[in-house]
């Protein structure tokens, strides 16, 4: 497939606005082939314009598409957009996201809400774009979804099961189907019922309430679902991570899980609010916590199954600046921004 220079043309025949943004049609970081699908993102800013995503000082192209607070879109770019950084997902190569997705950037800070209209023109664009493309609504993730592993959190505010629910919707609609009422789903017991081959009974009737009032878990057997607006719905796993979990000061600290967790040849992983958190079989019950600019240049460098090999301790201050240590080595952070790689001999 070639670039999506298609883009204004379908967001317009789904009833949306979109502007082109100067020099759109020639901008980007080389030619797109097949398209997996779109990454949601937030500016982090209410105010950021069309202009700085299009020419953004440090990546140039860093979407293909911007949506403003009052919904209007304004394609930047139609080339590949350095949108999404390092980060995995089911589908996609490891940390190569951006080949492969439309990236879309909306004029939000993440905490302050979305406006009727921004929220409307999100998802309305995303269902026009996955009908064009042919794909399914579980072809939108978010940039958090993602890029865990850089701590990301974007798009804030926004629960992505809701956001594929809605744009699922969408995209009936724009096909021409008749309306369908979307029952209301509970979303632990559904996880429930996806972990039903080994989370085990329920412990009790019903949900907790998490410490913030906001989110709630409910217990099994063999784990624990936790769920909140902004992520959804995900069980932790007894016999490893969720004790780890528990050593850091559950949800208060590190936040609610983002991803279904992984087993490892030699432990397990699982993305929360702010980090991934490594649980080696035998090793500290705490586990290992991976983050921020660490986090990515060590994804960068493969993850565990990368030339550092596990982590085997937290980020810490080294004097200078902070470090990281794995199997075979650590990262260093310099207040400049640089990491260097320090490996073992």
């Amino acid at each position: 497939m070639a670039d999506p220079t298609w883009l204004p043309d379908v967001l317009r025949a789904a009833g949306l606005t979109c502007d082109i943004y100067p020099g759109a049609m020639d901008r980007g970081h080389g030619d797109f082939g097949s398209i997996w699908g779109v990454i949601a993102h937030h500016t982090g800013s209410n105010g950021a314009t069309a202009g700085s995503i299009a020419n953004h000082p440090d990546l140039g192209l860093a979407s293909q598409l911007h949506l403003g607070r009052d919904g209007k879109y304004t394609l930047c770019g139609v080339g590949i957009a350095w949108h999404a950084g390092s980060g995995s997902w089911p589908g996609i190569s490891t940390n190569n996201a951006n080949q492969v997705t439309i990236g879309i950037e909306a004029a939000n800070d993440g905490t302050s809400g979305w406006p009727a209209a921004q929220y409307r023109s999100y998802v309305r664009g995303v269902a026009a774009i996955l009908n064009k493309l042919g794909l399914p609504s579980s072809r939108v993730i978010g940039h958090k979804e993602w890029a865990a592993i850089q701590g990301k959190w974007d798009p804030g505010g926004i629960n992505m099961d809701t956001f594929r629910s809605d744009v699922a919707r969408v995209q009936a609609e724009l096909r021409g189907a008749a309306p369908v009422a979307v029952p209301v789903v509970n979303r632990i017991d559904e996880q429930a019922k996806v972990a039903g081959a080994w989370i085990g009974k329920r412990l009790h009737t019903g949900e907790k309430k998490c410490k913030d009032g906001v989110g709630r878990f409910a217990e099994f057997e063999h784990g624990v679902i936790y769920w909140h607006p902004q992520t959804g719905a995900y069980a932790i796993p007894r016999g490893g991570i969720y004790e780890a979990f528990s050593a850091r000061g559950w949800e208060q600290k590190l936040g609610y899980p983002v991803r279904v967790h992984k087993v490892l040849d030699r432990g397990g992983v699982q993305a929360f609010q702010r980090g991934v958190l490594y649980v080696r079989d035998g090793g500290d019950l705490a586990g290992d916590l991976v983050h921020g600019v660490i986090g990515d240049r060590w994804a960068k460098e493969g993850y565990e199954d990368g030339p550092l090999g596990w982590p085997i301790s937290d980020e810490y201050a080294d004097g200078t600046g902070r470090r990281q240590d794995f199997e075979h080595g650590s990262l260093l952070w310099d207040p400049s921004g640089a990491v260097k790689v320090e490996r073992k001999a």
